[in-house]
């Protein structure tokens, strides 16, 4: 997988767009640091790929508070407690919107 600069992407992002033709996945790097990933696309499956992406971002989130319930000393969370996680992950979702 290649890695980009956000400079490099800023300066020439053509040039990068290029760059993806090959495997069609960069990392964006900032300062050295993981930033973002970039996918090639195809305007036809655009819809497809962001559900795909949607999907794997609640996989992880579920995968999160299970790790923290299990840390936490708790082996299964209630109805009332997934509901109270599901609701905190849309509100810091819609402020991360409002804010870009």
């Amino acid at each position: 997988m290649q890695f980009v600069t956000i400079r490099e992407l800023s300066k020439s992002p053509a040039e990068t767009l290029t760059r993806l033709s090959g495997d069609g996945k960069a990392v964006l790097t900032n300062n050295g640091k993981p930033q973002a990933l970039l996918f090639k696309i195809d305007g036809n499956s655009f819809e497809k790929t962001l559900s795909m992406l949607q999907k794997l971002e609640f996989m992880q989130n579920l995968t999160t508070m299970r790790l923290t319930s299990m840390k936490n000393g708790n082996s299964e969370m209630t109805l009332d407690e997934i509901n109270a996680e599901i609701n905190a992950v849309r509100k810091k979702r819609k402020g991360k919107a409002k804010s870009d």
